[in-house]
């Protein structure tokens, strides 16, 4: 529909009572307010509700064209929020150290989960790996097999903690009997020390990105591929924190090397924007992030060129495009451990 049909259309409406008029005013008024706060409200940058096509009560003609003045402002700010119906979605940022910025500010617009003594955290990953058989003419094949992972982490020291995973599907020639074992539950018990649990051990880190950044360093030196690879472990582990999880972002935007994949998913096929750094061995690792919140939904390494992998039974020449990675579903508390398969394996907490 041209602008003129769309004219034509709106005043053959009949005409509304004056209170519909006064309503509709009202609510045009109050949404082109909302539009103006928007713009100013960084770094929220949250969306203004889209009006509707169709005029509000009396506002007529004018309302449809400011409408879409409204609408075509808000595109050229960036982001998206899908709290808000009819939503846009702007441009990507414009590099990775951009990506992780917005990471940062999402999360720390978020509030940290924060356990009572004796409840557990407990995350639920989704993860894809690749298991390497023979044929029984001896020549090596892959599978890809996607994993359902849990883990529940006491936020106290010195409790049990469980790993629990379960192979849900597999992608290849590998025989069921390789991939799907069942229930397999790790019972991690004290072993006389207290023992460090992700949780307990992160809670007590600081979340300013210049102490964030020493601390990795005294560990990684300062090149920045360790410090990269430091990182990834760090943020999977924090997911229940996102204040530091924010820190580490930024300690992560400093860092030579990083750049933007515009076209990324998760391994559970989720859609998102990642900042990739070359590992340097034909491997490329990932973190990603939701494209609409920039919330960070897992990780992943995707193979750039193929490669010899050595094997304790022989060697196989992994493909270009192999990925192999972990997305995280959820992340809460439990009062305590599930009930544990009578089969599971136990080991002791190292000190």
């Amino acid at each position: 529909m041209d602008e003129l049909k769309l004219i034509e259309a709106v005043f053959a409406e009949p005409e509304p009572t004056p209170e519909a008029a006064a309503r509709g005013r009202d609510r045009f008024l109050r949404l082109t307010r909302q539009a103006q706060a928007s713009r100013l409200d960084c770094p929220r940058r949250w969306w203004p509700t889209a009006l509707p096509i169709r005029r509000v009560a009396l506002v007529g003609a004018m309302a449809v064209m400011l409408t879409g003045g409204i609408i075509v402002s808000q595109v050229s700010l960036g982001g998206s929020d899908s709290r808000t119906p009819g939503y846009l979605i702007a441009a990507p940022p414009a590099d990775a150290k951009a990506l992780l910025t917005l990471a940062a500010r999402a999360a720390a617009d978020r509030p940290d989960t924060v356990p009572a003594r004796g409840q557990y955290v407990h995350t639920k990953t989704l993860a894809q790996h690749s298991l390497y058989t023979r044929d029984k003419a001896g020549t090596m094949q892959y599978t890809k097999v996607m994993v359902n992972e849990e883990r529940w982490e006491a936020a106290d020291v010195g409790k049990p903690w469980l790993s629990r995973k379960q192979s849900l599907s597999a992608t290849g020639p590998a025989p069921r009997r390789f991939w799907d074992h069942g229930v397999e539950d790790i019972l991690s018990e004290s072993s006389g020390c207290p023992g460090q649990p992700a949780y307990a051990r992160l809670r007590t880190w600081p979340t300013d990105p210049a102490q964030v950044r020493a601390k990795i360093v005294a560990d990684t030196g300062e090149e920045p591929l360790r410090i990269w690879s430091s990182l990834q472990g760090l943020i999977r582990e924090s997911v229940v924190r996102p204040s530091l999880g924010a820190a580490l972002y930024q300690v992560a935007a400093g860092l030579d090397g990083i750049v933007l994949i515009g076209d990324a998913a998760d391994v559970s096929g989720r859609p998102g924007l990642a900042v990739a750094m070359d590992e340097g061995n034909g491997t490329r690792s990932e973190l990603i992030f939701d494209r609409q919140t920039y919330h960070y939904l897992g990780e992943r390494t995707v193979v750039t060129k193929g490669k010899r992998v050595e094997l304790p039974k022989g060697e196989y020449i992994e493909k270009k495009g192999t990925v192999t990675g972990t997305a995280v579903l959820a992340a809460d508390l439990a009062p305590g451990l599930p009930e544990v398969s009578p089969k599971a394996s136990r080991m002791k907490i190292p000190c």
